[in-house]
């Protein structure tokens, strides 16, 4: 592995990184084809681990005052900024009906699916953003968030829509249903992709276009064969992609958790911009079949190593991502393979950005970096 580096060495080391620009103006000058100081970099989850470290749970993150100390800390020890209100895996389904359960510290799950006994669109309405009971305090969280940082951009997280119909009807039952009431769920569909709309609308009504990210877990390989993707994921995810493009001039982005090779092909002639690739997934694979049309951005396993790894054993998982990807034609963001778990140190976060500086150092669209040689 080479030389091995402890905490306080790691440490000692970041007391240097002292980046001179944010880090969307980072991006925003890589694909602009400008030279920056490394390879830009966006770990999912980074708040999680930041609460961690706080010593705040998951329920404090809900809080917009412990929200606004991550938000401030990301900004003084990393310069990364953005804000961010998400609808989670589970948020729309909660809005319309089904039962959720929120542990202290620990990601929220579904008590009990509004379409539990059987797929029925009377059991549904469409959530209005502004009066929902789950949906209106999230938009007024991010209000709070924009005015405290008026200078940072905000976007939304949403799921795409047959992610969305598992939040409303059991995953093993939606499954079911595909084979034996598939016009029931091409229904349920619209109906996810009618209330993302309406999510994504009032974003844009508070606070004008923004990003969205999209991750679609459902929609991976692992669950969906080839047949089912084609008839009931690929289709309504190109419309929500679309439409939010149409929305607001702006792509949106993807991330989809599990395997997708089977899917690359189709990827490229989706409304985004970039796709975040699981780390289940050969980085380099990826990238030679999206890369023409689409950034690739991955995929440093963020179990293994992020939450459970020693700092080399990130530092190296880094160094093998930039191998495999920096080099991409229409440009690579550094970034973990999904969500950081809960307790993920805040020295893996400090290796992740120690190796990016280090090993990724003077980066231009396009080119590998001579500092990954060294």
């Amino acid at each position: 592995m080479g030389g091995f580096m402890n905490k306080e060495e790691l440490k000692d080391e970041m007391k240097n990184y002292k980046p001179e620009i944010t880090s969307s103006e980072r991006i925003s000058k890589y694909l602009s084809g400008e030279r920056v100081d490394h390879i830009p970099f966006a770990i999912m989850s980074t708040n999680r681990i930041i609460a961690n470290h706080l010593n705040y749970t998951i329920s404090d993150m809900e809080d917009v005052d412990k929200l606004s100390d991550i938000i401030q800390y990301k900004y003084d020890n990393y310069k990364i900024v953005g804000l961010t209100e998400e609808l989670s895996l589970r948020t729309m389904g909660h809005a319309v009906g089904s039962k959720l359960i929120f542990p202290e510290d620990d990601i929220d799950y579904i008590e009990e699916f509004v379409m539990d006994d059987k797929l029925d669109m009377n059991l549904i309405d469409l959530p209005d953003p502004f009066t929902n009971k789950i949906l209106a305090p999230k938009l007024e969280r991010a209000r709070i968030q924009k005015e405290r940082f008026p200078n940072m951009a905000i976007e939304t997280e949403i799921p795409g829509p047959i992610t969305t119909a598992a939040a409303i009807r059991p995953i093993e039952k939606l499954l079911r249903d595909l084979r034996k009431n598939p016009q029931g769920v091409k229904e349920l569909l619209d109906f996810c992709f009618e209330a993302n709309m309406k999510w994504a609308k009032a974003f844009k009504k508070e606070f004008g276009p923004t990003s969205i990210m999209v991750v679609d877990p459902v929609g991976c390989d692992d669950i969906l064969s080839p047949k089912q993707v084609e008839e009931f994921s690929l289709p309504y995810l190109k419309k929500q992609l679309s439409a939010y493009y149409e929305l607001n001039g702006i792509k949106a982005n993807l991330h989809i958790c599990g395997h997708t090779k089977k899917q690359w092909k189709y990827f490229k002639d989706l409304d985004i911009d970039f796709f975040s690739v699981d780390n289940c997934e050969d980085l380099e694979e990826c990238k030679k079949e999206i890369e023409d049309k689409l950034i690739v951005v991955g995929n440093i396993p963020p179990v293994e190593v992020m939450r459970y790894g020693k700092v080399d054993d990130v530092i190296e998982s880094v160094k093998t991502c930039i191998k495999k990807a920096a080099d991409a034609k229409c440009g690579y963001i550094a970034a973990t393979g999904c969500g950081s778990p809960v307790k993920t140190p805040i020295e893996n976060l400090d290796a992740f950005i120690y190796a990016i500086n280090k090993y990724g150092k003077n980066a231009k669209l396009g080119e590998m970096p001579e500092a990954i040689n060294e």
